[in-house]
Parts: C-alpha cells; sequence; structure tokens
C-alpha cells in the first residue's frame, strides 16, 4: 500500500475547544485557536496547514468554547477541498450525543464524537491540538507508525526539564518504544545522554482505530477517562505497543505551546529574528490562511523637523 492510500484512509481530528483562560485578554471573545499570531495568521493555521502540506485532507475540526471566530475564519479562509474527492474540512460543535456536559478533556472530546469514526471507518486517526505552533509532515509520522507496527504513536519533542514539569514525559527506548508516560511530573525523567532535557509529548497522535475507540469508551477497564495525558496513555503503555516518533524540522525542532501571554509574546519575537526558528517565507511548507484585502504596511523614514510637525 502507498502512503498515498494509507493518507486517504486516515481520518484527522483537530482539538479546538480549549478556553484559552491564561490568555484572557486574547481570548475573550473567540476560542484560543482563532487567536491571531504572526500578522495575518491565526494560531490554527499552522496545524491546517501541516495537514495540508502533509496530503491529509479528511478533517474534522472538535470547536467548543466561543467558536464563532474560528468557524468564520475557517469558512473564509479553508474553503479549499474538493468534495468530489472525498476531501473535506468540517467544524463540528459539541452535540451532547454522550451525556450532558460539554467536552470534559482531550480524549473525553473524541468520545463525544465516536460517532465520526463509526460512521467513516478510517484504518488510522490522526489527532491533533489546535492551539500549537510548529511545521511538521505527518506522513513521516504515520509511515514510522506502520513501519514500526505500532497501535499507538506520540510524536515528542526534546524540551528542558522546567519546561517538561508542565506536560507529559516520555521515557523512551533504543527502538523509541514507550517505556513509560507520566503526566506533569514533579521531576522529568531525563534523555540518556541528555541531562538538561526531557521528551515532551506535543498533542500529536496516530491511533489504530479500534485501539481508539477501545480506550476512549472505557471498554477495557470499565473506567471513564477523560484525557490522553491524564488518562489513556499512561494505562496504554503497559498494555499496548506504543511509539515515539522524535520530532525533527530542517531546524531547531522548534514547538511552541503558547498557552500564557508571555509564551505568546516570545513566540511572535521569534518570528522577528533575523534568522528566525520557523521561517515563514519557506515556500516548499507554507503557512495557509485567509488573506483580507488590505493595503501593505509602510515604513518611512522622517527628519526629526518632519517628526516634530507631525507630532500634536
Amino acid at each position: 500500500m502507498t502512503i498515498a492510500q494509507v493518507l486517504r484512509e486516515t481520518l484527522t481530528l483537530i482539538l479546538a475547544g480549549g478556553q484559552g483562560e491564561r490568555l484572557y485578554s486574547l481570548t475573550r471573545d473567540r476560542a484560543k485557536p482563532a487567536v491571531p499570531f504572526a500578522g495575518h495568521y491565526r494560531i490554527i493555521d499552522f496545524t491546517l496547514s501541516n495537514c495540508i502540506n502533509s496530503g491529509l485532507k479528511r478533517i474534522y475540526v472538535l470547536t467548543q468554547y466561543k467558536s464563532q471566530s474560528l468557524d468564520n475564519h475557517l469558512r473564509r479562509g479553508w474553503n479549499i477541498f474538493a468534495s468530489a474527492f472525498d476531501e473535506f474540512l468540517f467544524s463540528v460543535p459539541p452535540q451532547l450525543r454522550s451525556g450532558e456536559s460539554w467536552y470534559l478533556g482531550t480524549a473525553d472530546a473524541v468520545l463525544h464524537n465516536i460517532y465520526i469514526l463509526q460512521e467513516q471507518r478510517p484504518r488510522h486517526v490522526l489527532i491533533l491540538s489546535g492551539d500549537h505552533i510548529y511545521r511538521m509532515d505527518y506522513s513521516k509520522m504515520i509511515e514510522a507508525h506502520i513501519r514500526t507496527g505500532a497501535l499507538v504513536t506520540v510524536a515528542a519533542v526534546e524540551c528542558d526539564l522546567k519546561s517538561a514539569c508542565r506536560m507529559g514525559v516520555l521515557e523512551i527506548g533504543e527502538d523509541n518504544r514507550i517505556l513509560a508516560f507520566k503526566e506533569k511530573p514533579d521531576i522529568p525523567e531525563p534523555i540518556p545522554g541528555r541531562p538538561g532535557f526531557a521528551w515532551a509529548n506535543m498533542g500529536v497522535y496516530v491511533f489504530e482505530t479500534p485501539v481508539l475507540i477501545d480506550a476512549i469508551s472505557g471498554k477495557s477497564d470499565g473506567v471513564h477517562v477523560q484525557d490522553f495525558g491524564q488518562d489513556i496513555l499512561p494505562r496504554l503503555v503497559h498494555r499496548r505497543k506504543i511509539f515515539a516518533y522524535p520530532f525533527r524540522d530542517d531546524k531547531e525542532n522548534y514547538w511552541r505551546d503558547i498557552g500564557t501571554l508571555d509564551s505568546y509574546y516570545e513566540a511572535s519575537m521569534d518570528l522577528v529574528k533575523v534568522d528566525p526558528p520557523l521561517d515563514l517565507y519557506d515556500i516548499s511548507f507554507p503557512i495557509h490562511s485567509f488573506i483580507r484585502p488590505r493595503a501593505p504596511a509602510k515604513m518611512v523614514f522622517a527628519d526629526e523637523e518632519q517628526v516634530a510637525q507631525a507630532l500634536p
């Protein structure tokens, strides 16, 4: 089976329902994935562009809080799919199909939409977060998933130990098999030979569909699960064949979860460096978005007299 055939049998779910409480001044009227970033982009544009550049064009975006801005952006900027070729991008709000509550976590969001998996019957399911900044070819991860015979593959990025305390941390064997998974550990396990760094969970998962359905529905142990990092992955590590996919890009393995105003500012400043770690000008891997018909930016160098005359 060619990789093109494999990608056609892969369904992508993008989790885009987070409140973004720590970014409240930016998320007061919109969901975190719809927050503007790097000029005319929205945060979700990076995840969606990764999908398009990877050849993945069967996508559901699971929305929730303050989703109108996000829905508007998806309609205006991402109406680029050919339905005649089974390509689509659908925004899916909570529908209370499996309870009276809204999404209680990442896994619970997928459980609420389990009917999509039952209807589409994909061979693989790629689960992504809609609020991270990075560039990644998911097709290579899916190839690795098939090559290792994994039932679940988790993307991992090198992260300093201080930051790793706020994330899920993986212990990875020599063959990339995951030996342990701990969510927000007080003392993260460092990478062998890299004492200042740990493997952090990127929130990018490839599941075999039956394994995913079994995990989110709690059929294995009858336990209701809410989150992939908190509940599902720690349980599956010792029961299933789960592998890591170490993230590598062309520069600095750039991946940012901009969950706070400080991290939003720092990621924004990364882009204005002389040699930015995330190159938005790379035409081989473009970042798509909705471009409004507005005048270009203009910079004028005026002498002191002109500046004085312009001041009130």
